[in-house]
This record gives structure tokens, sequence and C-alpha cells, in this order.
């Protein structure tokens, strides 16, 4: 998947104008950016919910799933149930995969309960594993570590990473530098006016984030 010159306006304002950028074939790419620098709006652009104002979006044969940063049901609908319309439009005969989702994420004992009375964190571990039963070749992540605990970050971490080794491609919307330099392939950084992209090695570093997040003498953990 890849844009070209993408320009997308809200009332005739512009969000960010001729970015372009592609999405490299299962790898983990990470979109960092400022509040307000349009990486929702170009997620859902990707994934075909808002049309862009100028510029093309190239899709392949690549099927997509995009998971908000908010997410609510309006009806009674308990945890089970939600797995189960997922089910319904997501990876064939693939019961054993879907028990280890319920259980990595922690959700068993949750499966009776309404969506709608679970605290921010069960809701989010809730729709992590929605999204991972999509069956699709890509992932667009928007925020997925808000209100996860430590340990649930673990555990998305090294269920993102099983995911990327049986071929899937994710773009993850971040606000954590730490945790992107330890699972991005690929970074980028989204202003208004640009889309930086290449490998953690080669832009992550000081001076990028001073430039385009706005942080100096950034602390990096330098820990494995």
């Amino acid at each position: 998947m890849q844009f070209e010159e993408l320009t997308i306006e809200y009332n005739k304002k512009p969000v960010f104008q001729e970015i372009s950028g592609a999405l490299q074939d299962q790898q983990i790419t990470v979109l960092l950016g400022p509040n307000g620098s349009g990486k929702t709006t170009l997620m859902m652009a990707m994934a075909q919910l808002i049309s862009p104002s100028r510029g093309s979006i190239i899709r392949n044969a690549e099927t997509f799933f995009y998971l908000p940063q908010k997410n609510q049901v309006f009806d009674y609908v308990t945890v089970g149930q939600l797995l189960e319309i997922a089910q319904l439009h997501g990876r064939k005969n693939n019961i054993t995969n879907t028990e280890d989702i319920i259980k990595s994420l922690g959700l068993k004992k949750l499966l009776t309960s309404d969506v709608n009375n679970l605290s921010g964190g069960q809701q989010q571990r809730a729709w992590l594993a929605y999204a991972f039963l999509q069956d699709t070749n890509i992932l667009l992540l928007d925020e997925p570590l808000t209100y996860l605990d430590v340990k649930y970050q673990q555990v998305f971490y090294d269920m993102v990473m099983e995911e990327k080794k049986k071929g899937r491609t994710f773009l993850i919307s971040l606000h954590d530098i730490v945790f992107t330099r330890k699972c991005s392939d690929n970074i980028w950084f989204l202003t208004a006016n640009q889309l930086v992209s290449g490998t953690k090695e080669q832009i992550l570093t000081q001076r990028a984030i001073r430039k385009y997040l706005g942080v100096k003498n950034y602390f990096f953990d330098d820990s494995d």
C-alpha cells in the first residue's frame, strides 16, 4: 500500500499537504507525530474511511483492518459476543488461535462481561483481540497502547512480533519512543507538510525527535 501527494482538508483547511509514503510488506511501521498532526486522519484515509482532497492511495491485493483509538458499542455486548463477531469475518477454522489470543490478553474471565462495564484497559484488550482475529494482511492500529498496563504492553509487543513472523504488516500510531524503538522496522514522522520515513537506525535520533516532535534531549532506554 502506498500513497502519493496526499492532501486531506477539513472545512477547506489542510490537515497535511502533498505527503507520499509506502507501507513495507511484512514489516512494522510506527507512525509518530505531535497531537493534531493528522496521524488518525492518515490512517483513516488508508483504511478508506475518508477520501483525500487530492492525491491517490494505491492498493494492490492487500486486505486491511483499522482499529481506532477510541471504540464504543451502544448496546449490551459481552466480550465473548464481540469476539464471535470478529470471528465471523476473521481467520477461518482457527479455534486454537482464538483461544491463544483470549488467553494472552487475559480475557477468559471477562467473556461474559458487558464491554461497556469494563475498565479502559480491559476494553482495549478486548478490542485488540477483535483486531488480531481479523483475516487481513494489514493491521492499522491507532494508539493501541492506550490504557494498557506494563504487563499487557509486553503482551501486545509479543503478539505483534509473532504476527509479523507469520507475514502480517503493521502500521501503528504511537507516542512512546522507547516502545517504538523496540518494535519498529520503519518510522514515519508526520508533520503538516511532510512525511519523513526511514529505518529506526536512520531516523530515530535525538535530532529528529527534536525537529519533528519538539522534544529536546529525549531520554533513551539503551538497554535491550
